[in-house]
């Protein structure tokens, strides 16, 4: 990938709620729709996802666990969009970072530009769930954006289950920019 503005870039999506109609599932649509020209958006599936043990990987990944592998492998990034519990990662979230991490330093996330979204509807911005997630998805030896997003209030933000709000979608699409540029830039360098 060169540095223009005009390479297409691909980047997989994790929605770290499991629940239909979730909050992040909305900003991931929302992000999905915002993105600079060429940049698509493309979920990787983490419905099936078992939790992480060893036993389970010495076995042999079961299916959903490579597809998830697979397309993150694809992709020139990985954005996490996450819910915050109790002021940090959902486990949901944390088990994906965990199967990726695999093998250690040399899973699917090692060296991936990772970006990171979350939502509270909350008055808070999520920054504990940022921050903590950061660390794991770092420790996982994923290139981590520094700039993470975070969004307050979501509920507020929403109309008929669709992201509306105009300052929402106007912080999605800045955010947005600036994490394609960071991946822009550390695929030329």
């Amino acid at each position: 990938m060169s540095e223009s503005n005009n390479t297409p870039v691909t980047i997989a999506a994790v929605v770290g709620s499991l629940r239909k109609d979730s909050f992040n599932r909305a900003v991931f649509n929302a992000a999905r729709d915002l993105m600079p020209h060429g940049v698509t958006l493309v979920e990787a599936a983490i419905v099936d996802v078992p939790l992480f043990s060893q036993d389970i990987e010495e076995a042999g990944d079961p299916d959903s666990v490579t597809t998830l592998k697979e397309a993150v492998s694809a992709a020139d990034a990985l954005v996490i969009f996450t819910p915050e519990y109790n002021r940090s990662i959902p486990g949901v979230t944390k088990n994906v970072v965990d199967w990726l991490s695999r093998p250690f330093f040399a899973g699917p996330i090692a060296a991936k530009p990772v970006g990171i979204v979350a939502a509270s509807p909350g008055g808070g911005d999520a920054a504990g769930c940022r921050g903590h997630l950061a660390q794991a998805a770092a420790g996982a030896a994923g290139n981590v954006y520094e700039a993470s997003l975070g969004i307050a209030s979501v509920a507020n933000a929403l109309t008929d289950g669709d992201l509306a709000d105009e300052e929402v979608r106007a912080a999605i699409a800045d955010w947005a920019v600036g994490f394609v540029s960071f991946v822009r830039e550390g695929s030329a360098a």
